[in-house]
């Protein structure tokens, strides 16, 4: 079933401009859409609390769009070997940030706790490093992550905590739930302060994108442990891929 129509919008480019005001302004009226840009009004940025939450408005604008063309944005940590991107994905407290951190060279991690996925023309997707917006809420501005940055997703693993660390395949319908799970965690970010009938179209369209990424990514339950070499699953499965 394709998305209802008010969801649909052409895949195209956009250029975003940020408007800094010296006073507040509402909520519902920081966005402005024309043809070619979205202008995005933020302000004050007078502390680095203030700074964190104008930042977090521009990238839930970023976000947004990236959705509206197919993407998600999700709750897992982005790591990437040799030019692949691996998705290790799940709620808080699964492990994600260790995980990510346990990996060897010459594997990179360019985030811990969000990434945007974004579709691109042909149909794939690619995943940007997300900032870690918990963080700079609490006005802790010390952290960088690179967001221009993006590799193609090769993998998707929704992680688990086991003693062994086999990568188990899961159906496509199982793909889809934990695909809409992993997105609907980012949901205070992405939704807060919007109407009711606003969210629902918001779900609605990660509904539909899960569906669509489920077709397109291996998306695979991997259980990991604090001992296990898990990485040796992953590269197992990419090098069996490409054969």
């Amino acid at each position: 079933m394709p998305p209802p129509d008010e969801t649909q919008e052409p895949l195209r480019t956009r250029e975003v401009v940020v408007r800094v005001l010296h006073a507040g302004i509402p909520r519902e009226e920081f966005l402005v859409k024309r043809a070619d840009k979205i202008i995005c009004e933020v302000g004050p940025v007078s502390t680095p609390r203030r700074m964190g939450l104008q930042l977090l408005r521009i990238a839930r604008v970023m976000a947004m769009e990236s959705e509206k063309n197919g993407g998600l944005l999700m709750h897992g940590a982005l790591v990437e070997k040799n030019g692949l991107g691996v998705i290790l994905a799940g709620p808080g407290g699964v492990g994600k940030t260790t995980a990510a951190r346990r990996l060897p060279d010459p594997w990179r991690m360019l985030c811990d706790d969000m990434c945007l996925i974004a579709k691109t023309r042909d149909g794939g997707y690619w995943a940007h490093p997300w900032p870690t917006w918990s963080r700079i809420r609490r006005g802790d501005l010390s952290g960088s992550w690179d967001v221009p940055e993006a590799v193609p997703v090769r993998l998707i693993c929704m992680l688990s905590q086991q003693q062994n660390n086999p990568l188990e395949g899961i159906s496509y319908l199982q793909s889809v739930s934990e695909l809409v799970d992993v997105s609907g965690q980012t949901a205070v970010f992405m939704t807060a302060g919007m109407e009711t009938d606003g969210i629902r179209s918001i779900n609605r369209l990660r509904f539909h994108n899960a569906v669509a990424m489920a077709k397109r990514l291996p998306v695979f339950r991997l259980n990991i442990s604090l001992k296990g070499k898990f990485w040796e699953e992953i590269e197992a499965f990419i090098e069996t891929d490409r054969k």
